[in-house]
């Protein structure tokens, strides 16, 4: 979930940056967010994948989830279901105790 939400932090960061490439002929905010952007969205797919098997996903969940992570700021409708999948089970688990 953090990663979600930190991945769809750094695609505005990027966006920012693209903007200050093309408008302002200044690379500085692409070469800083370029790669941090690129690390949080290969970290994502692994723990997706990790997830996909520890939580036993179908893979139309995970194909779902994936693709929600590629448009900008979707990783944060993204990071909120995710949260709310957790909410549900920890409710579960305590009201199954």
């Amino acid at each position: 979930m953090f990663v979600a939400f930190a991945e769809a932090i750094s695609w505005l960061g990027l966006l920012l940056g693209m903007v200050l490439k093309y408008g302002f002929d200044n690379e500085r905010g692409v070469s800083l967010m370029g790669p941090i952007h690129g690390m949080l969205f290969v970290v994502f797919v692994v723990l997706l994948l990790i997830t996909q098997y520890q939580e036993r996903w179908s893979i139309g969940r995970t194909v779902l989830s994936f693709l929600e992570s590629i448009p900008p700021f979707t990783g944060f409708l993204l990071g909120n279901r995710l949260l709310d999948d957790v909410r549900q089970q920890d409710a579960g688990r305590s009201s199954a105790t």
